[in-house]
């Protein structure tokens, strides 16, 4: 109680989270390669934007992050999605946007942008996937997150599925 009473309260311990559980679709068979982020989503921060005020502003949340960065989360959902088997192609992806934006005090949506490159032979490919109902916390931002990653995985398996070169 003396040691209380002297140095106030201790700071809450982080709150860590990861994309979950839930299974993102199966993809056809590809060769995961690299799979990185721009900064600021090359940490394990999570971001928010208040773009209600500022667009270009980002910030991380104080007391929550990512168990790990962005793009290593996003690799494993990738991994957990590919068909068993060696692929013909190699699949590359550059994580844009990783974040919570929040349209209003009480509104916010969770936003995947991302870049995927297959080797050989098609072009680079953008893919924005946008969840809306993402709440006003890290906890239901993360969660909107994972939805929004899972969805993205099933987008880029479409995509693969859809090139000759990889069949």
């Amino acid at each position: 109680m003396a040691l209380g009473g002297c140095g106030g309260a201790a700071a809450p311990e982080p709150r860590m989270f990861d994309l979950g559980l839930d299974a993102p679709a199966a993809i056809p068979a590809v060769r995961i390669g690299a799979v990185r982020a721009t900064a600021p989503f090359d940490e394990g921060d999570m971001q928010y934007r208040l773009a209600y005020r500022s667009a270009s502003e980002i910030a991380p949340y104080a007391g929550s992050r990512w168990a790990a960065a962005p793009a290593d989360l996003f690799r494993k959902q990738l991994q957990r999605a590919a068909a068993a088997g060696e692929g013909k192609c190699i699949l590359s992806v550059e994580i844009q946007e990783f974040s919570q934006v929040f349209s209003s005090a009480t509104e916010s949506a969770a936003r995947v942008e991302l870049r995927a490159l297959l080797s050989p032979g098609a072009h680079p490919k953008q893919f924005a996937v946008t969840e809306s109902g993402a709440g006003t916390d890290a906890v239901s931002g993360a969660a909107a997150l994972a939805r929004a990653a899972n969805r993205a995985v099933g987008e880029i398996g479409a995509w693969v599925a859809a090139q000759p070169a990889c069949r």
